[in-house]
């Protein structure tokens, strides 16, 4: 749960993403009534590293984050907007160390015309102190 708590820490610290999505950051789902746009995002993998006795444990993580909109325009502003908090970001986020936060990739674009939303994904590894 690390990982995800520092990407939502990420997240939820950017003041451009706010504008575009207010506080609709959700982990796995999205409820069906909220409005978009709004970001999902869930863990793929979590992987630990490799340590020796008197080292610090650290873990890789991917995370893929679901950039919606019922515009493919919207989707697309929250996208930049996710990659601008989270690409090659470091530090302590909601307790969290954070050795790096690098986007990783971008998934096929869809829509999805029965309920009208684009989905704009990416993937990011999270690189942390477990």
């Amino acid at each position: 749960m690390k990982a995800e708590t520092a990407l939502y820490a990420l997240l939820n610290a950017s003041s451009k993403l706010g504008t575009l999505v207010s506080s609709r950051i959700y982990l796995d789902t999205r409820p069906e009534a909220d409005p978009l746009p709004a970001v999902v995002y869930e863990l793929v993998s979590d992987k630990q590293d490799n340590t020796r006795v008197g080292e610090f444990e650290t873990a890789k993580a991917r995370l893929q984050v679901n950039c919606l909109g019922q515009m493919a325009e919207d989707a697309a502003n929250v996208r930049e907007a996710v990659k601008i908090a989270c690409h090659n970001q470091s530090g302590t986020f909601a307790g969290v160390t954070v050795l790096a936060c690098i986007q990783s990739g971008a998934g096929t674009d869809s829509y999805d015309e029965l309920v009208n939303i684009y989905v704009k994904p990416m993937d990011f590894m999270v690189h942390y102190l477990r």
